[in-house]
C-alpha cells in the first residue's frame, strides 16, 4: 500500500471515531430502543403529587413478595420475576391516600430503586431521574407492539388536556 490509501483509510477511521457535529442526531437516540429496557416513574400530573406534602413513602412489599428483595445477576438475568402488565410494583403513599403503581408493560422486572424506601421524597422532585420506581425489560417480540400503545409527553399533556 502506498502513502496515500494509508491516509485515506485514516481519514475514513476519523469520521467514524470523531463525527462531525453536523453530522449527528439533534436527540441522541433512546435507550429504550437500543436495549428494551424501560424505567417506569409516576407522570408529574398523579394524583399523589397533588396531595400536600406530594409522596410520604413507598413500599415494595406487595402481592406475594416483597419486590425490594429481587436480585436479578448475570447475562440472562437470573431471578428476575416475570411481570404481567397490570402486576403491582410499589405502594406510593401520601399523607392521606396510597396508590398501587402498576407495571403496565408485561416484562422481567430487573431492579427497583430502593433509594425511595429511605428517601421517597425522590419522586417529588426528581422522579425522571433519581426517583425513578422500577427498570423493566420487556421481550422484544413484546416491546415493539407495546412501542406503539405508548404516549409521548406532548401526547399525554393533549390527551390530558394539559397545558
Amino acid at each position: 500500500m502506498n502513502e496515500i490509501e494509508f491516509k485515506d483509510d485514516d481519514d475514513e477511521l476519523h469520521k467514524l471515531l470523531l463525527p462531525h457535529v453536523h453530522d449527528l442526531p439533534l436527540t441522541p437516540p433512546s435507550a429504550i430502543d437500543c436495549n428494551f429496557v424501560s424505567y417506569f416513574a409516576p407522570a408529574s400530573t398523579h394524583l399523589a403529587f397533588k396531595n400536600e406534602g406530594g409522596i410520604t413513602a413507598v413500599d415494595f412489599n406487595v402481592g406475594k413478595s416483597d419486590r425490594s428483595g429481587i436480585k436479578v445477576t448475570g447475562k440472562r438475568k437470573k431471578n428476575a420475576q416475570y411481570f404481567e402488565s397490570n402486576t403491582a410494583l410499589c405502594k406510593v403513599c401520601t399523607k392521606t391516600d396510597s396508590y398501587t403503581v402498576r407495571c403496565c408493560v408485561k416484562g422481567s422486572l430487573l431492579e427497583v430503586n430502593e433509594r425511595l424506601i429511605k428517601h421517597p421524597g425522590l419522586l417529588n422532585s426528581f422522579s425522571g431521574r433519581e426517583g425513578y420506581i422500577a427498570i423493566i425489560m420487556p421481550k422484544p417480540a413484546d416491546w415493539t407492539k407495546v412501542q406503539t400503545s405508548l404516549l409521548g409527553l406532548e401526547e399525554y399533556k393533549k390527551l390530558r388536556q394539559l397545558s
